[in-house]
């Protein structure tokens, strides 16, 4: 073989093992959607601290499968979250051999500061004859990931009549999270709580229905905790005005005297008697 031939030929096998190398990936779903090529960089968005980030990756590696006497594409066994390169105080769970899609989750730390960090997923074949691949992921740490906000904050009701209001739930994370919904500034209720699930990216509007015995103008205070962590919260205010109504009044002359004109009283006693017998 002369040199010319052999240096040809050379060229052409490392092109072709370039290429071959090139062609495997990794088909990212959740929580974006991209391809990753070997040693890519994956923006996977924002996250609070204390909140827990699931990678969704498929199979199919994108290359062909060898030792087989069929054509097939192989498949990505197993993926795993490289422990040594994860930030100080984060945690990971690799994703279960075989499972398609293959799931992943890492956790922030629960006082991380805010700022960019970076850790490795790799990936690998066990039979089909496909190179390990490995890509590094990039996270935005940040507290402000939660919006929270009433669509009308001042509402009226007669007493003991429910007030429905709408709280306006956002997240601006990658990580689905659970999230409280405590109420506080009602005397017969000072403090109501009650949770959801608030999927990453996504908007919700939740329905509150309050209710208070005693006329008079409250001041509420809305607020939304993640229970990943306390530093990611977010708080909107609003008025409950609790009027008297002609049922209630009619109700309430049994509770006392009424001083009104002697005329006048034996139809408030009638009203107070009709309001009893049909409540």
């Amino acid at each position: 073989m002369n040199k010319a031939l052999f240096v040809l030929l050379t060229v052409v096998l490392n092109v072709t093992a370039v290429t071959a190398v090139s062609a495997s990936h990794l088909l990212v779903t959740e929580p974006i959607r991209l391809t990753a090529a070997p040693g890519a960089e994956i923006d996977l968005g924002v996250v609070g601290p204390g909140q827990k980030l699931e990678l969704v990756v498929m199979r199919e590696t994108g290359e062909d499968a060898t030792g087989i006497t069929y054509k097939s594409e192989a498949l990505w066994d197993k993926m795993f979250v490289a422990r040594e390169t994860l930030p100080s105080g984060w945690s990971a769970e690799d994703a279960k051999f075989y499972e398609q899609p293959m799931h992943a989750f890492v956790t922030v730390a629960p006082d991380a500061s805010d700022g960019e960090y970076y850790f490795k997923i790799r990936a690998i074949d066990e039979y089909e004859g496909v190179a390990p691949i490995e890509a590094v992921a990039k996270v935005r740490v940040s507290r402000d990931v939660l919006d929270a906000y009433l669509e009308q904050k001042t509402l009226s009701v007669g007493v003991d009549q429910p007030a429905l209001y709408y709280l306006h739930l956002g997240s601006k994370s990658s990580a689905s999270d659970a999230v409280a919904i405590s109420v506080n500034g009602l005397p017969s209720a000072p403090s109501l709580t009650q949770k959801t699930f608030l999927r990453h990216n996504s908007e919700t509007v939740l329905p509150i229905e309050l209710s208070e015995k005693e006329r008079g103008e409250y001041a509420l205070s809305f607020r939304a905790e993640s229970l990943s962590s306390p530093l990611i919260f977010k708080e909107d205010r609003g008025t409950l005005v609790v009027l008297s109504s002609l049922w209630n009044d009619m109700l309430a002359v049994a509770n006392g005297i009424l001083l009104f004109p002697s005329a006048e009283q034996p139809i408030h006693a009638g009203l107070g008697f009709i309001a009893r017998l049909l409540s």
